[in-house]
Protein backbone atom coordinates (compact mmCIF):
# COMPACT_ATOMS: atom_id res chain seq x y z
CA UNK A 1 0.00 0.00 0.00
CA UNK A 2 2.75 2.52 1.17
CA UNK A 3 4.84 1.70 -1.28
CA UNK A 4 3.32 2.91 -4.38
CA UNK A 5 3.75 5.99 -5.37
CA UNK A 6 0.15 7.28 -6.06
CA UNK A 7 -0.61 6.21 -2.27
CA UNK A 8 2.57 9.05 -1.66
CA UNK A 9 0.15 11.04 -3.82
CA UNK A 10 -2.71 10.48 -2.17
CA UNK A 11 -1.34 11.30 1.36
CA UNK A 12 -0.21 14.13 0.06
CA UNK A 13 -3.47 15.79 -1.13
CA UNK A 14 -5.25 14.28 1.97
CA UNK A 15 -2.60 16.86 4.33
CA UNK A 16 -2.58 19.30 1.76
CA UNK A 17 -6.17 19.37 2.04
CA UNK A 18 -6.55 19.80 5.94
CA UNK A 19 -3.98 22.25 5.96
CA UNK A 20 -6.15 24.15 3.89
CA UNK A 21 -9.18 24.07 6.03
CA UNK A 22 -7.66 25.21 8.74
CA UNK A 23 -5.64 28.58 7.54
CA UNK A 24 -6.72 31.65 6.51
CA UNK A 25 -7.54 31.71 2.61
CA UNK A 26 -7.33 35.35 1.70
CA UNK A 27 -7.02 38.80 3.49
CA UNK A 28 -7.72 42.60 2.35
CA UNK A 29 -5.28 45.23 3.90
CA UNK A 30 -5.23 49.16 4.03
CA UNK A 31 -1.95 50.92 5.13
CA UNK A 32 -1.01 47.33 6.15
CA UNK A 33 -3.86 46.40 8.65
CA UNK A 34 -5.95 43.83 7.78
CA UNK A 35 -9.63 44.95 7.63
CA UNK A 36 -11.12 41.55 5.76
CA UNK A 37 -10.44 38.27 5.31
CA UNK A 38 -11.68 34.44 4.86
CA UNK A 39 -11.20 30.98 5.42
CA UNK A 40 -13.25 28.13 4.19
CA UNK A 41 -16.31 28.19 6.61
CA UNK A 42 -16.06 32.45 6.88
CA UNK A 43 -15.58 35.78 6.03
CA UNK A 44 -14.62 38.54 8.89
CA UNK A 45 -14.32 42.09 8.69
CA UNK A 46 -12.74 44.70 10.96
CA UNK A 47 -12.22 47.85 12.03
CA UNK A 48 -14.07 50.33 10.09
CA UNK A 49 -15.56 47.41 8.11
CA UNK A 50 -17.49 45.92 10.62
CA UNK A 51 -20.30 45.52 8.92
CA UNK A 52 -20.49 42.15 7.21
CA UNK A 53 -19.48 39.95 10.17
CA UNK A 54 -18.89 35.77 9.36
CA UNK A 55 -20.77 35.84 5.81
CA UNK A 56 -19.84 31.60 5.31
CA UNK A 57 -18.84 30.72 2.56
CA UNK A 58 -19.36 27.41 3.44
CA UNK A 59 -19.42 25.53 0.26
CA UNK A 60 -15.61 25.76 0.08
CA UNK A 61 -15.42 24.12 3.45
CA UNK A 62 -17.61 21.27 2.28
CA UNK A 63 -16.08 20.84 -0.36
CA UNK A 64 -12.52 19.87 1.21
CA UNK A 65 -14.25 17.53 3.55
CA UNK A 66 -15.82 15.64 1.13
CA UNK A 67 -11.97 15.61 -1.10
CA UNK A 68 -10.81 14.24 1.95
CA UNK A 69 -13.03 11.80 2.63
CA UNK A 70 -12.71 10.77 -0.88
CA UNK A 71 -8.65 10.80 -0.63
CA UNK A 72 -9.06 8.51 2.45
CA UNK A 73 -11.04 6.23 0.86
CA UNK A 74 -9.34 5.87 -2.33
CA UNK A 75 -5.79 5.62 -0.07
CA UNK A 76 -7.77 2.41 1.80
CA UNK A 77 -8.95 0.65 -1.52
CA UNK A 78 -5.70 0.28 -2.70
CA UNK A 79 -6.36 -3.54 -3.98
CA UNK A 80 -9.44 -2.07 -5.85
CA UNK A 81 -7.59 -0.18 -8.46
CA UNK A 82 -11.06 0.72 -10.93
CA UNK A 83 -12.73 2.34 -7.75
CA UNK A 84 -9.38 3.95 -6.88
CA UNK A 85 -9.18 5.53 -10.21
CA UNK A 86 -13.32 6.82 -9.83
CA UNK A 87 -12.60 8.45 -6.44
CA UNK A 88 -9.65 9.92 -7.54
CA UNK A 89 -11.14 11.46 -10.77
CA UNK A 90 -13.79 12.47 -8.72
CA UNK A 91 -11.89 13.89 -5.94
CA UNK A 92 -10.07 15.91 -8.75
CA UNK A 93 -13.20 17.37 -10.50
CA UNK A 94 -14.39 18.48 -6.62
CA UNK A 95 -10.68 20.27 -6.58
CA UNK A 96 -11.10 22.22 -9.43
CA UNK A 97 -14.84 23.30 -8.19
CA UNK A 98 -13.13 24.19 -5.01
CA UNK A 99 -10.72 26.35 -7.05
CA UNK A 100 -13.33 27.72 -9.12
CA UNK A 101 -15.77 29.02 -5.93
CA UNK A 102 -12.58 30.45 -4.18
CA UNK A 103 -12.25 32.49 -7.42
CA UNK A 104 -15.75 33.19 -7.21
CA UNK A 105 -15.91 33.74 -3.38
CA UNK A 106 -12.64 36.37 -3.45
CA UNK A 107 -14.08 38.14 -6.00
CA UNK A 108 -17.76 38.87 -4.64
CA UNK A 109 -15.90 39.71 -1.38
CA UNK A 110 -13.60 42.07 -3.27
CA UNK A 111 -16.42 43.53 -4.87
CA UNK A 112 -18.44 44.03 -1.72
CA UNK A 113 -15.30 45.55 -0.25
CA UNK A 114 -15.17 48.04 -2.71
CA UNK A 115 -18.91 48.83 -2.61
CA UNK A 116 -18.76 49.55 0.72
CA UNK A 117 -15.30 51.69 0.91
CA UNK A 118 -14.90 52.86 -2.46
CA UNK A 119 -12.64 55.58 -0.93
CA UNK A 120 -10.23 53.10 0.68
CA UNK A 121 -7.75 51.16 -1.38
CA UNK A 122 -7.58 48.08 -0.43
CA UNK A 123 -4.85 45.16 -1.24
CA UNK A 124 -6.24 40.98 -1.28
CA UNK A 125 -3.31 39.38 0.03
CA UNK A 126 -3.29 35.13 -1.37
CA UNK A 127 -1.52 33.39 1.37
CA UNK A 128 1.41 30.93 0.23
CA UNK A 129 -1.03 28.40 1.45
CA UNK A 130 -3.59 29.09 -0.65
CA UNK A 131 -1.55 26.82 -3.60
CA UNK A 132 -2.16 23.95 -1.96
CA UNK A 133 -5.61 23.26 -3.61
CA UNK A 134 -3.88 23.36 -7.25
CA UNK A 135 -0.98 21.22 -5.41
CA UNK A 136 -3.77 18.84 -5.21
CA UNK A 137 -5.11 18.90 -8.46
CA UNK A 138 -1.41 18.33 -9.97
CA UNK A 139 -1.39 15.34 -7.15
CA UNK A 140 -4.52 13.70 -7.95
CA UNK A 141 -3.46 13.48 -11.47
CA UNK A 142 -0.07 12.02 -11.01
CA UNK A 143 -2.21 9.73 -8.85
CA UNK A 144 -4.48 8.75 -11.88
CA UNK A 145 -1.36 7.95 -13.63
CA UNK A 146 -0.08 6.03 -11.37
CA UNK A 147 -3.23 4.28 -10.62
CA UNK A 148 -3.66 3.26 -14.54
CA UNK A 149 -0.12 2.08 -14.99
CA UNK A 150 -0.78 0.00 -12.01
CA UNK A 151 -4.42 -1.59 -13.41
CA UNK A 152 -2.07 -2.17 -17.24
CA UNK A 153 0.43 -4.12 -15.32
CA UNK A 154 -2.05 -6.30 -13.78
CA UNK A 155 -4.17 -6.77 -17.01
CA UNK A 156 -1.19 -7.69 -18.79
CA UNK A 157 0.22 -10.07 -15.81
CA UNK A 158 -3.27 -11.49 -16.89
CA UNK A 159 -2.54 -11.84 -20.03
CA UNK A 160 0.41 -14.28 -19.63
CA UNK A 161 -0.87 -16.22 -17.13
Amino acid sequence: MIQRVQTVYLALVLIFSFVGLMTTMGEWTFNGDVVADFSNFSFNSYGPLNQFQSYGPFCMGILLIVVMFLTLMSIMLFRKRLRQLRLTIISTILMVGYVLSYACFAYKFDLMLQEISPDMELKFHLPFLAVLPILSIFLNVLAIIGIRKDEALVRSLDRLR
